[in-house]
């Protein structure tokens, strides 16, 4: 394999815990270029960071996280023990005992280093950090690392466990995030967002931001519940807009032309709404005749072909509408507004409406939001269960 990027690879064995370099080796100010065996080897300052060209194997988050438990607090470093180990415990015990050096990481702190509470996503300062605080730290993965051991890195976001009960419902992530799909999801794959007006989205200066205007941002994220998909999604109670990340972008955009194309299969043929010379539906075995035709568009009794086909059909008298499979599928009588999932409501020839007591939809909901197949031979329209129905 290609060499990947040098910052990356620091990162990767940083976060791991595994790189082996004498006790106050540092390295110069500058970025890294390449490590080879003990020698870091280093370009000038301000020099612009490669892109790896095989960045897809590469890509994860753009910040590396620990939880660790602070043992001393100096103006420009806090000295740290892993948290969950026994010096973490020694630490909050006030025992005296001398940690070891796989479990101690120093960071490097200054007024650019921003301090929130965990509990509340509050804004705090580094003079809210004492000895025995447990605090979870952010360390920028493309940042230049000094490597020695103890680590030493860079602190770019701190929060504090200040309050443990409220902590046990309140989470953070802090990474570059894309629009997938529509939905705005983190580089690593493991947490994408449904925001809405509970949401507040401010800057790092606590002054409201645009939430329209978050992808490609790299951002710290508060929130509690989420779903156990992949990745998980969740309404977040608050996101910090940290700004753009032009090295972890260069390499998801790297990462992105790297990646194997899917087989690309022909689109399939859209499906044309049934002609005014339709006069019976054929699901399975069953004709249909109970149909009617508004102007020239058919319209056709939605529970008694769906069912047929498999799926499950509800209705809410309250409310006028029906919800097909549990809730996936959604229409309200007299709205031109179908709901499939999360996608955009379908718009189609006709409004549902109900006559003698059923409700009616245009024929070609079935192919448009329903996915069935639909053929016309003559008069009668064929109507089948889509692929993934009739695999079921």
């Amino acid at each position: 394999m290609k060499k990947l990027i040098a910052l990356m690879t620091i990162s990767a064995m940083l976060a791991a815990g595994g790189a082996v370099f004498a006790e106050g080796e540092e390295i110069l100010d500058g970025t890294i270029d390449e490590v080879q065996g003990d020698i870091m080897l280093i370009n000038e300052p301000g020099t612009e960071l490669p892109v790896s060209d095989d960045a897809a194997d590469a890509i994860t988050s753009s910040y590396i996280y620990k939880d660790v438990v602070v043992t001393e607090v100096k103006d420009d470093m806090l000295s740290t023990v892993l948290a969950g180990t026994d010096d973490a415990a020694a630490v909050k015990n006030d025992d005296e005992k001398i940690a070891a050096q796989e479990n101690v990481v120093n960071y490097i702190v200054s007024d650019q280093t921003l301090v929130f509470s965990k509990a509340s996503g509050d804004a705090e300062t580094l003079k809210d950090i004492k000895a025995g605080d447990q605090i979870g730290v952010y360390t920028g993965a493309y940042e230049p690392a000094v490597l020695m051991l103890p680590p030493q890195l860079k602190a770019n976001i701190i929060v504090i466990y200040d309050n443990l009960e409220l902590d046990s419902l309140r989470m953070t992530d802090a990474d570059t995030y894309l629009d997938k799909d529509g939905v705005l999801t983190n580089a690593a794959n493991t947490l994408a967002l449904n925001i809405d007006d509970s949401t507040e989205v401010v800057d790092t200066a606590g002054e409201k931001a645009a939430a329209a205007e978050l992808a490609r941002k790299d951002l710290l994220v508060f929130y509690g519940n989420s779903t156990r998909s992949i990745p998980a999604q969740t309404t977040p109670t608050k996101i910090v807009v940290l700004g753009e990340n032009e090295i972890a972008l260069a390499n998801i955009d790297a990462a992105a032309e790297a990646a194997p194309q899917p087989e690309v299969t022909p689109a399939p043929e859209e499906t044309a709404a049934p002609s005014a010379n339709v006069t019976e539906i054929k699901v399975g075995d069953k004709s249909l005749t109970n149909m009617y035709k508004k102007g020239n568009v058919v319209m056709v009794p939605l529970r008694e072909i769906a069912e047929t086909l498999g799926f499950t059909v509800d209705w809410d008298g309250d409310l006028r509408a029906v919800t097909l499979n549990g809730g996936i599928y959604s229409l309200k009588i007299g709205e031109n507004s179908y709901v499939k999932g999360k996608m955009a409501p379908i718009e189609l020839d006709a409004a549902p409406e109900i006559t003698n007591d059923l409700t009616y939809v245009p024929a070609n909901y079935f192919a448009e939001v329903l996915e069935c197949g639909m053929a016309e031979t003559g008069a009668v329209m064929a109507i089948t269960a889509p692929e993934v129905q009739n695999a079921e």
